[in-house]
């Protein structure tokens, strides 16, 4: 084959290039790239349709960035959240811990004086023992063992709310007979059991008028009285939610409504809608309900001018009038209240002194 015809094909060829003849002298080849020139083609030029491709891609690549840096976001945050979680909790834990130390603190140091108080009134008891026993003997005179007895009694009694053995045997020892007076009685009253039960009904007796009767107030008095020495009776109260006891002048008034205060001549103590406990005192004064007495003891010295209340069961001292000087004769007093919708109908129980049964 010719070489010029070859020549000549290839400058067919789109991109090739194209020179000088073969006849060139063989000496000055070094002048064959002296005209070259180059051609553009079309085989290696960018494609129209690779644009949008390439764009895909680069939007997937930064859409795929943008997840990433989000992901770790909400991953930092979660970490910092969890971190401020145990910070919170290790400070709630150590604050738990501390109020339990503490609350540890002051129970070991309630435990420390209950026992001291417990240590104080075991030594008095102890000394009232020996007192006690100094008067069964004759060491002492009579009258300076009850006045020492007293002065102890009311000490303690007001102090502590705890009444000690020996005493509550020398208050017990006064122990009455006592029954209401259906003279007395309210005719809403029902009287029980020859005057030991006190109730309340829902209709009026028609009974004698005398001016003896609580024509208003459903109350009653206790048919004996007394005006020297000492007297106690007991009542139960149950789980009644109103009842009032005391003592009263023979004079007081018994017509219309009543007021129970010292200056009318009552001395009582009550519970109204189940809460509101009061010694009915010159002002009144409120009592603690640490727990509802469920018979109620009532203490006259009248010489002494004293009239107390006991919580029976539990041996204890709810309140005490003192310094009066009493004219007249004292009668037991009693009110079961109204029935407060059937709310309030058991009875007032006059119960029997048991003298070693607390003892």
């Amino acid at each position: 084959m010719d070489p010029d015809a070859v020549y000549s094909n290839m400058s067919d060829f789109p991109g090739t290039m194209t020179g000088v003849k073969r006849n060139s002298p063989k000496g000055k080849s070094e002048n064959l790239y002296q005209n070259l020139r180059l051609e553009p083609t079309g085989v290696h030029a960018a494609s129209p349709a690779a644009a949008p491709e390439s764009q895909s891609a680069e939007g997937q690549l930064r859409k795929e960035c943008l997840c990433k840096k989000t992901s770790l976001l909400f991953i930092c945050l979660w970490i910092v959240t969890l971190i401020s979680l145990i910070a919170i909790l290790g400070l709630y834990f150590k604050q738990c811990s501390a109020l339990r130390s503490e609350l540890k603190e002051q129970q070991r140091n309630s435990s420390a004086h209950i026992t001291e108080l417990e240590k104080q009134l075991g030594e008095k008891e102890q000394e009232l023992s020996q007192l006690w026993s100094r008067y069964n003997s004759g060491i002492c005179s009579c009258n300076d063992t009850n006045n020492t007895v007293r002065g102890l009694f009311v000490e303690l009694s007001r102090k502590s709310g705890a009444v000690i053995k020996p005493v509550w045997e020398w208050i017990r020892v006064a122990a009455v007979h006592v029954t209401a007076d259906p003279d007395t009685a309210n005719p809403f009253l029902r009287l029980y059991n020859d005057g030991k039960q006190v109730g309340c009904g829902d209709t009026w007796q028609n009974l004698p008028d005398t001016p003896k009767r609580f024509d208003t107030v459903p109350s009653v008095l206790g048919k004996e009285g007394f005006s020297s020495g000492r007297f106690y009776y007991e009542v139960q109260v149950g789980e009644k939610n109103g009842w009032a006891l005391g003592v009263a002048e023979e004079s007081i008034n018994r017509m219309g409504d009543v007021i129970l205060t010292t200056r009318n001549g009552f001395w009582t103590v009550w519970l109204s809608n189940g809460t509101d406990f009061k010694a009915l005192d010159d002002p009144l004064a409120p009592l603690p309900l640490r727990e509802k007495p469920r018979t109620v003891g009532v203490y006259v010295d009248y010489e002494e001018g004293q009239v107390s209340f006991y919580n029976v069961e539990a041996r204890s001292h709810i309140y005490s009038f003192t310094g009066y000087n009493f004219t007249e004769k004292l009668y037991p007093y009693l009110s079961p209240f109204n029935t407060d919708n059937g709310k309030n109908t058991a009875p007032l129980i006059i119960s029997p002194v048991n003298h070693i049964a607390l003892i």
